[in-house]
């Protein structure tokens, strides 16, 4: 599992609902992209449908996890993470409340609407502008509780002055993110593991009610 330090965001369940678990959860990591179009159809089944199900019908006996993953080939998945992992940040300073909804809630944007962020959609726009269009997008489906200047800041690099590449606001959770996966050896997405190990079984192209036995044979 990613470090704790994520767990007011990445984590699905928070610290206050599993005080009252009976046993610890079972932990599965959702590795996924936000430019992967097959990272987007299994979250949204997942996350639509599927987790809350079993929630309803087995409460608290799994921890499903958000584990960052930018693919280089795709150019726009860096800003977006960046975005995400930005976001992220300020939700767990500012301890606004729901910091799981929100974050969730903003991966789900994100998904939905992927084809604005593949590579012949913005070309002619420079990193900073893109960082921007990915607010714009966000912040017309969904209230993210963070000012856009506060945001923006954490991301947009800026002009002048001696060169530098020590990057902005996301890159110490990039860095972190990155060597993670080369860790457990995690390069394609979507892979989910369950409990540590991978599990060819939850694939994008399943059904929901698939997905739901899949983790419901799991107990």
């Amino acid at each position: 599992m990613i470090s704790p330090k994520y767990s007011l965001t990445h984590y699905y369940l928070g610290t206050k609902t599993l005080s009252t678990a009976k046993q610890a959860p079972h932990v599965v990591n959702l590795y996924l992209d936000y430019n992967c179009p097959f990272s987007a159809k299994l979250f949204l089944k997942l996350y639509s449908k599927v987790i809350p199900q079993l929630q309803s019908q087995k409460p608290d006996q799994f921890q499903f996890v958000y584990v960052n993953v930018i693919q280089p080939w795709h150019t726009n998945s860096t800003l977006l993470n960046e975005f995400s992992l930005a976001y992220s940040k300020l939700l767990r300073e500012q301890h606004q409340g729901n910091e799981q909804e929100k974050f969730w809630n903003l991966s789900k944007v994100l998904f939905e609407n992927k084809e604005k962020f593949y590579d012949n959609s913005n070309i002619d726009l420079n990193r900073n502008e893109i960082y921007k269009q990915i607010y714009d997008v966000v912040s017309s489906k969904l209230d993210l509780g963070v000012g856009k200047d506060e945001l923006l800041n954490e991301l947009i690099i800026k002009a002048g002055g001696e060169p530098s590449n020590s990057g902005n606001g996301a890159t110490t959770d990039v860095k972190y993110f990155t060597r993670y996966l080369r860790t457990v050896g995690v390069h394609v997405t979507p892979t989910v593991t369950v409990d540590g190990i991978v599990d060819d079984s939850v694939s994008s192209g399943s059904s929901e009610d698939e997905l739901v036995r899949v983790f419901e044979n799991k107990l």
